[in-house]
């Protein structure tokens, strides 16, 4: 899918880490407040219903041949989904450029229906209400691929458990995805301790021999269900952290200047990075595909990013021509 090619701290560094870890300290406590009040759905801005049935609906699979993976894309997942900025951290006016959907959107080339995204800002909230949440509404929209790039992390992360519980939690996740009946794309587990002086707090963090248990686990899932694809979520982290040299489908990324495909908080993809990641979310779903099929997908980055970044703040199916907007730099 892709390849990779003590400084002493500031009296003002060090005051910045504070503040960062104090704002998201302030943020939690007001989320979890919010959610408490008004549910999950009010900082989304969707209408969404109460999540409490006891069990998932059962949607009966359409044959393959009936229903091409373009046609109705479904995203779940977390904030890197949903689309995160740390200056507007429930939302805002350039939120919308964060969302995940917009350059997933922007890299098909052919007709498709406008991809749904079901991602949640606050999943680390209540990882396992929201989930479920997101997969009723999902198979509800009868999608023809699911794609839960960062519908794992908190299910592994988190604040409390501890390590063998974060496992135990882990395979709860794996098996509300076994209710998904069409094509389905999941993210791995990454290693984003880094994020640990911006966003994540230390007892939030797994230990390393936990992610690798729950990558294990996943590829042990995966392995027996020909459905699933996973897309190597630590690899783009553990390479973009690095500087390193990225190469998705041929277009490469050198050495040095895919840092700034992460934000300064060290966890969510910076619009760039979105789309990015899009491309590689298709490029290991198209490894399972005929050969033929990759002219559908616009496999350039910076043609992704220029059409998912200038795009209307509703859903588009990019199947017609889009007049972009001159680019902000430093985006």
């Amino acid at each position: 899918m892709w390849h990779t090619g003590r400084t002493t701290v500031s009296a003002m560094t060090a005051v910045q880490r504070l503040a960062s870890i104090r704002f998201a300290q302030r943020t939690t406590r007001l989320a979890v407040f919010l959610i408490a009040i008004t549910g999950s759905a009010a900082m989304t801005g969707e209408r969404q219903e109460p999540r409490t049935p006891a069990s998932l609906p059962s949607v009966a699979a359409e044959p393959a041949a009936a229903r091409p993976p373009w046609g109705r894309i479904v995203m779940v997942g977390a904030s890197a989904t949903a689309g995160f900025t740390e200056t507007e951290p429930l939302g805002g006016p350039t939120t919308p450029q964060y969302h995940l959907s917009r350059y997933l959107d922007a890299a098909l080339a052919v007709p498709h229906e406008p991809v749904r995204n079901f991602g949640d800002r606050l999943f680390f909230v209540q990882p396992e209400t929201v989930g479920r949440y997101q997969i009723e509404q999902a198979l509800k929209a009868r999608p023809t691929l699911v794609v839960g790039v960062d519908f794992l992390f908190w299910f592994c992360y988190g604040d409390g458990p501890a390590e063998k519980d974060r496992l135990q939690r882990f395979e709860k996740a794996l098996n509300l995805l076994e209710a998904v009946p069409c094509p389905l794309v999941v993210g791995d587990i990454p290693d984003a301790t880094g994020a640990a002086d911006t966003l994540l707090s230390a007892d939030q963090i797994p230990r390393i021999e936990t992610m690798s248990a729950a990558n294990r686990r996943l590829r042990e899932w995966a392995a027996s269900r020909p459905r699933v694809v996973i897309v190597s979520l630590s690899g783009f982290m553990r390479t973009v952290m690095a500087n390193q040299a990225l190469t998705v489908r041929g277009y490469t990324l050198p050495e040095g200047k895919t840092r700034l495909l992460l934000q300064s908080d060290k966890l969510h993809p910076s619009p760039r990075g979105c789309s990015v990641l899009a491309l590689a979310i298709l490029d290991a779903f198209q490894s399972t595909r005929p050969a033929g099929s990759a002219d559908q997908i616009r496999w350039d980055p910076k043609e992704v990013f220029r059409l998912g970044f200038n795009a209307s703040a509703g859903p588009s199916n990019n199947s017609s021509k889009q007049r972009a907007a001159p680019v902000p730099a430093g985006k």
